[in-house]
């Protein structure tokens, strides 16, 4: 066998193209999440950003991801193969830097995954189990909730969470396809429940009133003062909102992108990864923003800022979650039940595609053979990379025990630094590819080819899309309750982590050199097959 074979693990992926601009819309919605973030606008970005306008930070974000859906798919297009991040990067910029960007987006990814599965023992079960105690007068609801809640119950059935979510990565992509869509519709069902609720009381009254009900008379109206008392300070301004938007964009719309990881996979890649990501983007702008026009219906914006200020900063008992809200207006089980079913089945889904796109990542480093080769195998039946799912499983495990011990929240806001961080290399290459290699840039489909007069679109919009993750990165720093409390210790770790990158890129290449005679280098002068 020439040195020229042995570059690649085989002569193709083994991986099929089976997902349609649908199917990548979908990804793109579970990993953005119909719960998770269903929840963020009206429990945290109404308290760390009290006046802002809920519906103004939902726009000012999603349209600065319209951008940056748009870097990621022309990255996709050009380079349309599994982790099409890291294989554009390496073949343009340096293999190097390339991956040692991807080794720390794809490791945390996979612990953040164990981080957002133990979200439903920790946060998403107790709410929901709360929720029943309170309205139906339930203790046992109630203490499940603690326990679900404890370290204990985190571990115990984050493990369980984790298990079922490797079980079904194992499956055929097509078959993954069609768990998510039902998740899809499932989440979409659940929202339009909570629609009914809210359109369906007759005003404001009815809100209060139902609330003092289940937690107490009066309480309704004390909750502003109780907010102000404990410091929030509520500003009601343009530039704020705007300013809350630029910041909290990542967090609430993270994931709309995710199918150019897995673009080998995708069906006319250079069409469905812009329509995929652009659809996500849309359509959960549209359901978040609908249930908050229905919200402030009832409920002052002042009102939702203080019961989230005091969930998040004081030991007094609050429920800023707009489930809860629309199952007191509407206190029966199927009502109750519908939300339960559609959160736990969507929250699955989201751990699921974070399953789904790091082990593709982890499979074209393999494909490369800068990792052992035997992770790079797809079971001939099933078309699944096993041992690559396999591998974010045990870290998707680490992060669940992390979660259980540190607290819900911790990996998570790191993980939105360190991913903006490690975007930083892709983002750069796609930008700078019009330059630096005419010869593919003019191969390339259209969207990456585009121009606007002599300027290809690629490098107008890579350039908003970079100046987009820099101030990300600054705001972690300028805002400490939005970036997680960014400080030498985080940055320390991205460091630490990233060398480590580089160096298994080092050794790697040292090994393949004498061992087989074959320079990595010569790996990044092709491109993988199909």
């Amino acid at each position: 066998m020439s040195a020229t074979q042995r570059l690649f693990v085989r002569q193709s992926s083994g991986l099929v193209r089976t997902i349609s601009a649908f199917g990548a819309m979908v990804f793109g919605v579970h990993c953005i999440s119909l719960s998770s973030s269903g929840l963020i606008p009206f429990s945290w970005v109404a308290s760390v950003w009290p006046g802002a306008s809920i519906i103004g930070v939902l726009t000012v974000a999603m349209i600065l991801g319209l951008f940056h859906a748009y870097t990621y798919a022309s990255i996709g297009a050009a380079m349309p193969r599994s982790g099409a991040d890291y294989v554009l990067a390496s073949r343009i910029l340096n293999p190097t830097l390339a991956f040692g960007a991807s080794w720390v987006l794809a490791l945390f990814s996979g612990v953040v995954a164990g981080g957002l599965i133990a979200w439903i023992p920790g946060t998403a079960l107790p709410t929901l189990l709360r929720t029943i105690g309170i309205l139906f007068n339930n203790q046992t609801a109630t203490d499940l909730a603690t326990w679900s809640a404890s370290s204990t119950g985190i571990l115990v059935i984050g493990t369980a969470c984790v298990l079922l979510t490797w079980a079904t990565m194992l499956l055929p992509t097509q078959t993954i396809v069609r768990i998510l869509e039902v998740g899809f519709f499932l989440g979409l069902a659940a929202w339009a429940v909570i629609y009914f609720a809210l359109a369906t009381a007759p005003g404001p009254e009815a809100f209060q009133s139902a609330w003092d009900r289940f937690m107490g008379a009066g309480s309704f109206a004390s909750r502003i003062d109780l907010a102000v008392q404990a410091g929030m300070e509520y500003s009601p301004n343009v530039a704020i909102m705007t300013l809350a938007g630029l910041i909290m964009g990542f967090w609430i719309y993270y994931g709309y992108y995710i199918p150019t990881f897995f673009a080998g996979e995708v069906k006319e890649a250079h069409r469905n990864l812009l329509i995929g990501a652009w659809s996500a983007l849309i359509i959960t702008w549209l359901v978040f923003s609908a249930a908050d026009l229905l919200l402030e219906r009832l409920v002052p914006l002042e009102w939702i800022a203080a019961e989230g200020y005091l969930y998040n900063n004081t030991d007094t008992f609050a429920m800023p979650w707009i489930t809860f809200y629309a199952s007191i207006l509407r206190p029966n089980v199927l009502v109750v039940g519908l939300i339960t079913i559609g959160w736990i089945y969507t929250l699955i889904n989201l751990a699921q595609t974070y399953f789904f796109y790091t082990s593709r990542i982890i499979f074209s480093w393999a494909f490369d053979r800068i990792i052992p080769s035997g992770i790079a195998y797809v079971h001939p039946r099933v078309g699944s990379p096993v041992v690559a799912v396999t591998l974010i499983a045990i870290l998707a495990e680490i992060g669940v025990l992390d979660a259980a011990t540190r607290g819900i929240l911790a990996t998570q806001l790191h993980f939105v630094f360190f991913a903006v961080i490690t975007q930083i290399v892709p983002v750069l290459a796609i930008t700078l590819l019009p330059f630096l290699k005419p010869d593919l840039f003019e191969a390339a489909p259209r969207i990456v080819r585009a121009k606007l007069g002599s300027l290809p679109v690629v490098t107008l919009i890579g350039a908003v899309t970079l100046v987009y993750l820099g101030w990300m990165i600054l705001a972690s720093f300028l805002f400490p309750a939005v970036g997680g409390g960014i400080g030498r210790g985080t940055v320390l770790t991205f460091l630490l982590i990233f060398l480590i990158g580089i160096a298994v890129h080092v050794a790697s290449r040292l090994y393949r050199l004498r061992r087989e005679g074959v320079d990595l280098a010569w790996t990044f002068r092709e491109i993988p097959p199909v």
